[in-house]
């Protein structure tokens, strides 16, 4: 977890939204003031924090995977992606 004195690693990462799903979070970011990227991290933390089963899942996961040197985390779920 990143403390808030510590800057996030940023990584760049090409996605493809149907196009009312990418309005709307232009909108939403011109509403809330904040850049799409910064919606984007916002909700999908929030979406997964709030997700007991994927929780569930995630710790049993890290479990598994204790003392190898690649833990299982959202990092890793992160695929083809290139410092920014």
């Amino acid at each position: 977890m990143v403390r808030n004195s510590e800057q996030p690693v940023i990584l760049k990462r090409i996605v493809r939204l149907e196009q009312d799903a990418s309005e709307l979070l232009e909108d939403y970011a011109r509403f809330i003031g904040i850049s799409a990227e910064d919606v984007l991290n916002i909700v999908l933390k929030k979406l997964m924090a709030n997700d007991m089963e994927f929780q569930s899942w995630l710790s049993q996961q890290n479990v598994q995977q204790q003392g190898s040197q690649s833990p299982v985390g959202f990092s890793s779920c992160v695929v083809e992606t290139e410092a920014a």
